[in-house]
């Protein structure tokens, strides 16, 4: 009876609604339990291209000029390429085209030797003590522990000899040229710590340092302390600002000679503040800060001089007496000193080293045409890859192609002084290099050149892969218009996943 009565509801009706959902649900569920369990698409392999392209193509980077080449070191396969034929300033990845060519000519074991000569000795006095600065970087705490030491040694070699007194302290500079400043580097780093003048002798990488600390009230001078030695003047003119004002120097460098000028003002509150400036003239300083050090010793020195020309050098070093020989450390020390911290002036001198050495003139333009006739004849690159200005990478006018770099990187593994030259560039978690605190999963497998000036960041060298393969890498980055730490954050996850094996 109540079959036939539903069977006799209208279809519209509520009771014969409900009836049919009922029905439906219960079938919706047989089905679901009976389908074979959905699967999920497996996720693409992360893979060397794949992340690399999305670095660069992803805002904000997608705007920054990117050329980056990776290779398999044993088999020369390109693992990624990215605009790699391409010219892009390099920033201190010049450093390793220097480097390599200094360990290529010079050889590894090479070493700066200064002379130095008494000229008219007569008991215990002379007329002349000359020092012939050969270009030898190295008289420098990085080098002999603490400031000045390095200087401090020849004042102790000379006054063991008997010398106590000098007409005249000469210093032979006719070694390298007498432009002292790159002519591409621009004028607001020229009084920094980055970018000393260089010089045949010169001391403590062609730098001083200044301590300021606040006056006693708002609108007092600063106290200014240099620390050392007091060889190279400086005129400041530094008032002591309110409360939490950011310290602000302005060295003016067109304005100076010999004398460092700085204006500028320091908050009360403030601790002192230490900045490493640029020496007007190495070869002066350094032979003011000897004298004293002599001094010290008790040996008087009435007047300084400075000899810049051939002529009177070559007749300086053909008499006299040598009295003491300044030896420097062996050239892979002072390749590390280049590449591990981005030292610019040392990178510079040993530049002019390479153009006094091989073609008699300690200049840029020799020193990049030994270059040049390496790179290209020696390690093969393709001449039209690269145009260099100097040896630092200071200057926004060198060019260099990821391909140049691999290249470059390429040859040296193959020469005897590989080892030195990798041993040389930075290290992730290595102390004082450029790389101490970055990509630190990479500790003991990535040997590299890091780069960076204004809206350019680099990272060049030698990468061992999670399965033991050795790779060639150049990544190099311009007009990125970003914070420096934005575009590294890119560059390591390119070199993170290159490590990982992904290709």
């Amino acid at each position: 009876m109540r079959r036939a009565a539903l069977r006799a509801l209208d279809r519209d009706s509520p009771l014969w609604v409900k009836d049919s959902m009922k029905r439906l649900l219960l079938l919706s569920l047989i089905v679901t339990a009976c389908a074979p369990a959905a699967t999920r698409a497996p996720a693409a392999p992360r893979t060397l291209a794949s992340v690399a392209d999305s670095v660069i193509r992803t805002p904000p980077l997608d705007r920054t000029h990117w050329g980056i080449l990776v290779v398999d070191a044993a088999t020369g396969r390109e693992l990624y390429r990215h605009d790699a034929r391409a010219h892009y300033i390099p920033a201190s990845n010049t450093k390793l085209v220097v480097t390599a060519v200094a360990l290529g000519t010079l050889g590894p074991e090479y070493r700066y030797r200064t002379p130095v000569r008494a000229h008219g000795m007569s008991g215990d006095s002379v007329q002349a003590i000359v020092v012939h600065g050969t270009g030898d970087p190295t008289l420098s705490a990085r080098f002999h522990r603490q400031p000045l030491a390095a200087i401090d040694s020849v004042a102790r070699a000379i006054a063991a000899t008997g010398i106590r007194a000098a007409q005249r302290l000469v210093i032979d500079v006719s070694a390298f040229e007498d432009e002292r400043i790159n002519g591409s580097w621009e004028v607001g780093d020229l009084p920094w710590s980055y970018a000393p003048p260089t010089s045949a002798f010169g001391i403590e990488e062609g730098t001083f340092r200044i301590v300021v600390q606040p006056g006693p009230g708002v609108g007092a001078p600063a106290v200014i302390r240099v620390l050392d030695t007091d060889a190279q003047p400086v005129s400041a003119s530094i008032l002591t600002d309110t409360a939490g004002a950011r310290t602000r120097l302005t060295i003016d460098y067109m304005q100076r000679t010999d004398t460092v000028f700085i204006t500028g003002h320091i908050a009360v509150d403030a601790a002192a503040d230490t900045s490493t400036l640029a020496v007007t003239r190495p070869e002066q300083y350094a032979a003011h800060v000897l004298r004293e050090a002599l001094a010290r010793r008790g040996v008087s020195i009435a007047g300084i001089e400075i000899v810049d020309d051939s002529v009177t050098a070559a007749q300086l070093r053909t008499g006299g007496t040598v009295i003491h020989e300044i030896v420097s450390p062996p050239m892979r020390d002072i390749v590390a000193a280049i590449l591990q911290p981005s030292q610019n002036w040392i990178a510079e001198q040993v530049l002019k080293t390479l153009g006094a050495v091989y073609r008699g003139s300690g200049s840029w333009d020799a020193g990049l045409e030994v270059e040049r006739e390496y790179l290209v004849h020696t390690a093969g690159l393709d001449s039209m890859s690269f145009s260099l200005r100097d040896g630092s990478g200071l200057s926004a006018q060198n060019l260099l192609a990821p391909e140049a770099i691999i290249r470059l990187l390429a040859h040296a593994r193959t020469q005897p002084w590989a080892d030195d030259y990798r041993a040389g560039m930075a290290q992730p978690g290595l102390q004082e290099s450029t790389l101490a605190n970055r990509l630190r999963a990479l500790e003991g497998r990535m040997f590299a050149k890091t780069g960076t000036i204004a809206n350019v960041n680099s990272l060049s060298g030698y990468l061992v892969t999670d399965d033991g393969r050795e790779l060639l890498f150049s990544i190099l980055t311009n007009g990125s218009g970003r914070s420096p730490g934005a575009v590294r954050a890119g560059i390591d996850r390119i070199a993170e996943t290159a490590a990982g094996g992904g290709s």
